[in-house]
């Protein structure tokens, strides 16, 4: 056992100076970390050597188990079992919320540097088509999620979100034409979210109970956006990503969900991986697309023993679409926008195998119906009740 052991040591030791180099690193560069490649290059390199050193060390424990003895057992007969349903059946855990902003890749702040907004409508659509691939795996897993829809896309696809809807998948709203808060007066903010909301109502036909800003982009400041979603009639809030960022951070906000609006509204930030006292990025979109799977999955497992409640993700339906028309970006950009885009459908298929996921209004439920500031039962608990049947 030795033989096995002491190789393992060494290469995790190696393992684990690099990913302290590489921790460093991302450190130093903290403050630009999504602008400069050397800090992304050596985030990543940190992932991949922190979910080396975990593979290892499960590798070492098996292999550990398996050079111990079996001891001699009398024939067993083995009875065939019938199937499981699903194979979301198979997923333990807890419930964690899925969400999807609905927006076409030229929607993006990112590509707003190439294609401007008085252009969208003869930029090529690729929204149906992506969207239709999501809906399908979704289905595929007996997972429903929240759509938040950008209310450009509902004017002009209607009969797109009357399918989320009839597929049984939550809707909500995205804003109407992708414009920051941050950038935005109390008035513009309130009449363009109300313009949007009374668009996807029309739509689906039931109140929309959720919102998420553009970019997260309710940011220090700008927390009177919270009483507008109050005042709207909206239940909750998902705009607060509280992780560094030079566009929409917000690393002092709680990581967990917490009231707004004089108790009236609640947000539910998206979800992070807290090392060292840092907040970092597992909640999905460009993090997923970019960063290694296992990390990703590492941090919501660490999620779940910290937090104790559902973890928020989101994602993009341009994101599992590597054929993107053609937009003039920077190499940043373009990585931010294109890169990862051909293997985020088997890294979020991964997670719907792995993970329990269901909308925001079930996943959250006693959250949404209990006035009082927190909860009495644990979120986990109340998770359980979010059941993910197939419309």
């Amino acid at each position: 056992m030795r033989r096995i052991a002491s190789p393992l040591r060494n290469c995790t030791t190696v393992l684990g100076v690099v990913a302290a180099a590489a921790t460093g690193t991302s450190l130093l560069f903290g403050q630009t970390l999504h602008w400069e490649p050397v800090g992304l290059f050596a985030f990543g390199l940190f992932c991949l050597g922190y979910a080396a050193v975990l593979s290892r060390r499960s590798r070492t424990k098996e292999s550990e188990v398996s050079a111990q003895p079996v001891p001699a057992r009398r024939p067993q007969i083995v009875r065939e079992e019938a199937a499981p349903a699903s194979a979301a059946s198979r997923v333990q855990g807890p419930c964690h919320a899925l969400t999807i902003d609905l927006e076409d890749y030229f929607h993006t702040e990112v590509a707003s540097q190439g294609v401007a907004a008085a252009d969208w409508d003869r930029q090529p659509s690729r929204i149906e088509a992506s969207t239709h691939r999501l809906l399908d795996l979704l289905e595929e897993r007996r997972t429903r999620a929240t759509f938040f829809v950008l209310g450009w896309v509902a004017r002009r696809y209607p009969a797109l979100v009357q399918e989320i809807h009839r597929r049984g998948h939550e809707v909500g709203c995205h804003s109407l034409n992708h414009g920051l808060v941050c950038r935005m007066t109390p008035k513009e903010f309130y009449e363009n979210t109300r313009t949007a909301r009374d668009l996807i109502a029309s739509i689906t036909g039931e109140a929309v109970l959720g919102y998420r800003a553009p970019c997260f982009s309710i940011t220090p400041g700008t927390e009177w956006a919270f009483d507008t979603l109050a005042r709207l009639g909206f239940s909750y809030d998902s705009s607060v990503h509280p992780v560094s960022h030079p566009l929409y951070g917000n690393p002092n906000a709680p990581r967990s969900a917490y009231r707004v609006a004089d108790g009236t509204l609640t947000e539910f930030p998206i979800a992070t991986w807290k090392v060292a006292g840092r907040n970092f990025p597992v909640g999905g979109g460009a993090y997923l697309r970019l960063l290694p799977y296992q990390y990703i999955r590492q941090g919501l497992r660490a999620w779940e023993r910290q937090m104790q409640s559902p973890a928020m993700l989101y994602l993009h339906p341009w994101e599992i679409d590597p054929y993107q028309p053609y937009i003039p970006l920077s190499l940043q950009s373009k990585i931010r926008q294109t890169w990862g885009t051909s293997m985020m459908e088997d890294k979020l298929r991964n997670l719907l195998e792995q993970f329990r996921f269901a909308p925001v209004r079930d996943v959250h439920a006693s959250w949404l119906t209990s006035a009082s500031l927190a909860p009495s039962r644990p979120s986990f608990q109340r998770a359980q009740t979010a059941e993910q049947v197939a419309g």
